[in-house]
């Protein structure tokens, strides 16, 4: 793992850096085919954070607030991502990518008729129903504006197992180097926020990675959960180092799943899950 020392008289802009890192990865040789793919979509934060996207004043604000839940998503939701990838014929999404880097937005956002930037989601701060069965938990436990999104992997495919199927049988080698770089930036991430609690959906946490600190290998105190419902809402919890920091690992479904526990379930999840945060 590769770490990072970030001082306090010399605050990190984590933003640039990740995003600069992308840029690094996919412009190697061997790295091409994911260019391609490597779209605005793939900067690999989400939504608004402390009421802005404005990367300047989000580094103002971490100052003096921190941020207190990390909530992962697997990879972006663009299918074309991955048929750019896979179709060297398809046009490059990278100029995208570059521009979005220029616009001094942490996360992907779009110009209204104004030109003023909005997020182009907004699932922590703006959810819908789906989504607002974990935020309601969150909000309640640490406060508003204390969650921060970030995908795991910058790529975008239908879903993550369409993404690592479909990749594999292009170029397992490439697969490999992608997964590995994602988790590297997901590290990175981790160890500059040092967040109280990390959200982890379980399409990911049942990867065979060793080198993602969030494995679960490498959890410890690992303890689960099942709540009866229309169909039952099933959660783990355990602790993982980091940097010396113990983190509290939340593993549980995609919030698309929760409208299936039932309504009348709902509110007996969310406090089972509140409970053990």
């Amino acid at each position: 793992m590769i770490y990072y020392y970030f001082e306090e008289n010399n605050p990190l802009n984590i933003f640039d850096v990740v995003n600069t890192k992308i840029i690094e990865f996919v412009s190697r040789s061997e790295n091409h085919n994911l260019q391609r793919g490597t779209g605005s979509y793939s900067v690999p934060f989400r939504g608004s954070l402390f009421e802005t996207t404005n990367t300047t004043k989000v580094l103002t604000e971490l100052e003096n607030q921190a941020v207190e839940v990390i909530w992962l998503g697997s990879n972006p939701n663009v299918p074309g991502s991955l048929q750019a990838i896979l179709d060297s014929a398809l046009p490059t999404h990278f100029n995208g990518f570059l521009d979005q880097q220029l616009n001094n937005n942490f996360s992907e956002a779009y110009a209204d008729k104004s030109g003023v930037l909005h997020p182009c989601w907004d699932p922590i701060n703006k959810p819908n129903n789906k989504w607002q069965f974990y935020t309601e938990v969150l909000n309640k436990k640490f406060g508003a504006h204390k969650t921060l999104m970030a995908n795991i992997v910058p790529w975008g495919s239908k879903n993550f197992k369409a993404f690592t199927g479909e990749l594999k049988k292009l170029d397992a080698d490439l697969l490999a180097r992608a997964l590995s770089f994602s988790y590297e930036l997901n590290n990175l991430i981790i160890e500059y926020f040092k967040p109280k609690v990390i959200l982890v959906p379980k399409s990911i946490n049942s990867s065979t990675s060793t080198e993602w600190c969030l494995h679960p290998s490498k959890l410890m105190q690992i303890r689960h959960y099942q709540v009866k419902g229309k169909v039952a809402f099933i959660f783990s919890v355990g602790l993982v180092e980091v940097d010396g920091t113990l983190i509290k690992v939340v593993t549980a479904p995609h919030p698309s799943y929760t409208p299936r526990i039932g309504k009348e379930y709902r509110e007996i999840a969310q406090q089972a899950l509140f409970e053990q945060l």
